[in-house]
């Protein structure tokens, strides 16, 4: 089992949708012209997608406004700068700010075609997701 899926089933409370099968993972990847990490699949498959304490990330098989797929192509059809190599990981929803995510893993935090690493794995970026529970 991946790092990332062992650290989501310490999350309490978590919502999860259903999880995508492998042709569905592909499908997607294809859809975006790109590849997922090995994690992030993982995740996929299991999970499907996730929401925890006001944070609700991208996959498949959930509401329309976290489906990796949708919002990745309306990001790219809306910001001609938005990069083609990543996919959305979480819409933070406060003045465009995406968090995305590229093939190895890395995540990026970005708005309006200006985008800086802000950590070097979805698993680090997941507990920053989790350490929300403590604020305020």
């Amino acid at each position: 089992m991946s790092q990332l899926l062992d650290k989501i089933k310490t999350v309490e409370g978590l919502y999860s949708g259903r999880p995508a099968s492998e042709q569905e993972a592909v499908e997607a990847e294809n859809k975006l012209r790109l590849a997922f990490p090995a994690d992030y699949k993982d995740y996929l498959k299991e999970y499907g997608v996730i929401s925890f304490y006001g944070t609700e990330w991208t996959g498949l098989n959930g509401d329309a406004w976290t489906d990796v797929v949708a919002t990745t192509l309306e990001a790219r059809s809306l910001y001609t700068d938005f990069p083609q190599d990543k996919f959305i990981l979480e819409d933070l929803h406060v003045d465009d700010f995406l968090v995305l995510s590229d093939s190895t893993g890395k995540v990026f935090l970005w708005q309006n075609g200006s985008e800086k690493e802000i950590h070097s794995s979805i698993v680090s970026y997941l507990e920053e997701c989790i350490a929300r529970k403590d604020t305020p």
